[in-house]
């Protein structure tokens, strides 16, 4: 029976997509979704920033009014959004220059982009082609592991 649930595991793993380990051309912009349980948000990093260093977060909310043409109101949200997820802020701010630049994905966005753009998609192909490999042989080796762990210590039920 253990023989059987070993193999029908290996199976399982082996027959997952690794999607996992592929470029997603169309995926979404990560960042912390937002949730109505958090504590912790933009109106409060911009408070203790304010708090922290008033003539740098001036400086900074005055810079983004002038270079983005926002109000005093939108600058202040941007930089709180800014403040509570840098890296999700980056990806959503590349994912709206994407969008106004009508490029399909951040890959051709990259091609488009680049002093020599077969160069760039044949780097970015082999990239995605190594790394679904990478991927594929680490499941495959766990697998193989826990087979072969389930193989020589089999469970066995504790007594009535």
């Amino acid at each position: 029976m253990n023989l059987l649930r070993s193999f029908l595991l290996a199976v399982a793993v082996a027959a997952t997509s690794v999607g996992a380990f592929s470029v997603l051309p169309n995926g979404p912009a990560t960042g912390r979704p937002a949730t109505s349980l958090s504590v912790f948000g933009p109106k409060q990093a911009l408070a203790i920033e304010r708090t922290k260093n008033p003539a740098k977060f001036e400086q900074t909310i005055q810079g983004l009014m002038s270079s983005k043409g926002l109000t005093r109101g939108q600058a202040e949200k941007r930089y709180g959004e800014f403040l509570v997820d840098p890296d999700g802020f980056a990806l959503k701010a590349a994912e709206e220059e994407r969008r106004e630049k009508g490029y399909k994905d951040w890959i051709e966005q990259a091609v488009a982009k680049s002093d020599d753009p077969d160069a760039t998609r044949k780097r970015i192909d082999d990239f995605t082609k190594r790394n679904q490999l990478k991927g594929t042989a680490i499941m495959i080796a766990f697998s193989a592991a826990v087979l072969s762990y389930s193989t020589m210590n089999p469970y066995i039920s504790p007594g009535p």
